[in-house]
């Protein structure tokens, strides 16, 4: 039995990675191949290779004939055949050869992303988040968790008995499309409305530690809004009990709330409004709050709660309207969303971006064809929170220069990220990046 010293070797690629053992007689590596990424056509003349998929999915491309691969599938490639594979997920792939040799390797294309010029644009954008301000106004929550173990049922009535074990707590709302602004490395500014309470006390502490700079209002009349969800199993929700106040605003608090926005506005690049129906929008504030944006010449979107299509007479001009399909139908009526965004679009002389969960999202932008983005999450873990998030990327995107079209794409992969996370989660700069 012969022995060699085996050489091994990493070496980054713009599709991921290459991690290498070789000796005189043989080559084996292990490819890390990211998403959406591809290597180059290429040929080898004296070496044959096999690929054997370990995780996710891969598209092989041998001789013009396509091939997916998922994990256990293998394929030989012979000298003098070109090749290219292109990660369909993130995947790994072993590769045994006979000894690798730079100088065998003939080219016909580069390496890249399977959408060069839509990566290179979003990936820009997303560098300019840091760059970016954005003022959110709206309903501002508190999200509660009561974490424990349920092992039996209570005598007193067929319900589940929780051993309470601790507690978390996260922003919601509006606080939670701010939070959501500042984890994607945005500077953002949260105005809104809560009691002289705990719960208020709690939110201040979340804000502050998310990097939110937060002008809240006082109501002592009012309870902060407060949503308690009891948890088993890290995050899996067996009830909810909500504490709130969804009573209007007060004129002189009205006015409050409009002289922050103004004063705030102009230091901003977008306004982001987002509407619970928990009191602090009536529709004068809206279209208030609407009119300070488009005087400064800002964009400004909304995530309404509509309780019927009179909603409508408030919101008119703004310049991206992100409803979910239920709330859609509030507004419309039973049509389908392609109909609805259309119609919405049409009725507000606006942009619509109509949410639709597992079916994705339709962008209906002025003077253009309707677009559908289908989703792109992989698993769904908790969808707490997913529309703060798309708002909120939108918004970002748009203040940073994107298209309708790119921070529609960028949010459903942000909410892609968020919804594979338990409980009420935001998205990472990198995180973004990396699912482009």
């Amino acid at each position: 039995m012969k022995t060699g010293r085996l050489k091994m070797v990493r070496v980054p690629k713009v599709w991921g990675e290459e991690h290498w053992i070789v000796n005189k007689q043989y080559c084996g590596k292990k490819l890390i191949l990211k998403k959406n990424f591809q290597c180059s056509i290429h040929s080898h003349k004296e070496k044959d290779e096999t690929f054997y998929v370990q995780s996710g999915l891969v598209r092989m491309e041998v001789n013009n004939k396509v091939h997916v691969m998922k994990p256990g599938d293998s394929i030989t490639i012979l000298p003098n055949t070109p090749h290219r594979f292109t990660g369909l997920e993130d995947s790994e792939i072993f590769e045994f050869s006979t000894t690798h040799k730079e100088e065998d390797s003939y080219r016909t294309t580069t390496s890249r992303h399977i959408d060069a010029g839509r990566f290179a644009r979003e990936e820009e954008i997303i560098k300019r988040f840091n760059k970016t301000r954005v003022l959110v106004v709206g309903d501002i929550m508190l999200d509660t968790y009561l974490h424990g173990l349920v092992e039996r049922l209570s005598v007193e009535a067929p319900v589940p008995v929780l051993r309470y074990e601790h507690k978390t707590h996260a922003p919601g709302g509006a606080a939670n499309a701010a939070r959501t602004i500042a984890s994607l490395g945005g500077k953002v500014t949260l105005v809104g409305v809560c009691g002289k309470d705990q719960a208020a006390t709690i939110v201040r502490t979340e804000l502050r530690k998310a990097h939110i700079r937060a002008e809240l209002l006082i109501d002592s009349t009012r309870s902060t809004t407060e949503k308690q969800r009891l948890a088993i199993k890290g995050y899996q929700q067996i009830a909810r009990l909500d504490y709130e106040t969804v009573k209007p605003l007060s004129a002189s608090l009205e006015k409050k709330l409009i002289a922050h926005v103004r004063a705030l506005m102009k230091n901003n690049d977008a306004l982001l409004l987002s509407d619970y129906a928990k009191g602090v929008f009536s529709p004068s504030v809206l279209a208030a709050c609407i009119a300070v944006a488009k005087r400064a010449g800002k964009p400004v979107l909304l995530g309404p709660k509509p309780a019927n299509p009179a909603y409508l007479g408030a919101v008119k001009g703004v310049t991206l309207f992100v409803p979910n399909r239920v709330e859609a139908q509030v507004l419309g009526g039973d049509k389908t969303p392609p109909v609805l965004a259309r119609w919405l679009s049409k009725t507000l002389g606006s942009n619509v971006l109509v949410t639709m969960g597992d079916k994705g999202m339709l962008l209906a932008e002025k003077g253009k064809k309707l677009l559908h983005i289908p989703t792109v999450a992989r698993s769904v873990v908790d969808i707490t929170g997913a529309g703060d998030t798309v708002i909120a990327t939108c918004t970002l995107a748009l203040a940073a220069g994107a298209t309708f079209a790119d921070a529609a794409d960028l949010a459903n992969r942000a909410a892609g990220i968020v919804v594979s996370k338990p409980g009420t989660a935001a998205p990472r700069k990198e995180e973004l990046i990396n699912s482009l």
